[in-house]
This record gives structure tokens, C-alpha cells and sequence, in this order.
């Protein structure tokens, strides 16, 4: 029972749509269906600076993850930026998350990007003890948005 971590494939639409879905719903935000598609195929477009990956065992899907390459004059370069990191509620607790950050962090290390950052719900407690013992480290600031 291998689990396969691997860039999404236009095969995998419906359960991404299942899986961010389920996140969404989770956290209490708007899972608006059309939209969660549209984020799927942009993500899927030709040149994308999307990533999409999924983590399965037995081609079962347990876990997504979306994060999009942008310009960080912070960093100096291109960074990851995490939008959504999810694992089915039975598969928590595995390794899942920490395998498939593990193995993006490789892939982006091979691709020159210079960091991976991402928020976390304060709630989530298992999520900062995750990411902080896989060397993440605090950044004091406040996200805000603007809807358009």
C-alpha cells in the first residue's frame, strides 16, 4: 500500500473538485462548485504557474494540494505559495501531509524556487506542529483580501 504523490492529470478533476470541496466545507467557507471547477481547470492550463498534485493509495485520492509560483522580491526569486493542503479526515495522522510536502519541497528545490510559504488557520494545531517541525518558522503578519 505505496502511496503515490504525483502532479494532478486532467483524470483527476472530480476528485480534486471531492477534495477541495471537502476543505472548504471543512473550514466553514464558500464551496461554490463552478468556481472550485474553474480554479481546477486554470490550475490545469497549459504554462500554469499552478501546481496540483495529488497523494493516493490504491488510486484512491487522500489528499490535494494547490499552490501557485509567484515572484517574491523577499526572496529573491520565485517562491510556492501554498493555497489549499488537504487530507481526508480518515487518512489524517499518517504521514500523508508530511510526505507530500516532503516531496514538493524536492521538486521545488530541483526548480530553483527559493521558498514554500503558506497561512494556517490558528486552530490548527496539528497543521503548526507539522509545519513547524518540518522547518517552517512563524511569519508575524496579517493576511487580507479584496474580493473583486
Amino acid at each position: 500500500m505505496d502511496l503515490v504523490i504525483r502532479p494532478a492529470t486532467g483524470a483527476d478533476r472530480d476528485p480534486a473538485q471531492r477534495l477541495l470541496s471537502a476543505q472548504l466545507i471543512e473550514h466553514g467557507l464558500p464551496a461554490d462548485p463552478r468556481g472550485i471547477a474553474r480554479g481546477i481547470e486554470l490550475a490545469m492550463a497549459p504554462r500554469t504557474s499552478a501546481w496540483l498534485w495529488l497523494a493516493e493509495r490504491e488510486g484512491q485520492p487522500l489528499a490535494v494540494f494547490l499552490a501557485n509560483e509567484i515572484v517574491s522580491v523577499e526572496r529573491g526569486g520565485a517562491v510556492l505559495w501554498v493555497e489549499e493542503l488537504y487530507v481526508v479526515p480518515e487518512a489524517r495522522r499518517t504521514g500523508i501531509a508530511r510526505a507530500l510536502l516532503s516531496r514538493i519541497s524536492e521538486e521545488a528545490r530541483h526548480r530553483g524556487l527559493r521558498a514554500i510559504e503558506l497561512e494556517v488557520v490558528p486552530t490548527q494545531k496539528a497543521a503548526f506542529a507539522l509545519y513547524r517541525a518540518l522547518g517552517f518558522a512563524d511569519v508575524q503578519r496579517k493576511r487580507m483580501s479584496l474580493a473583486l
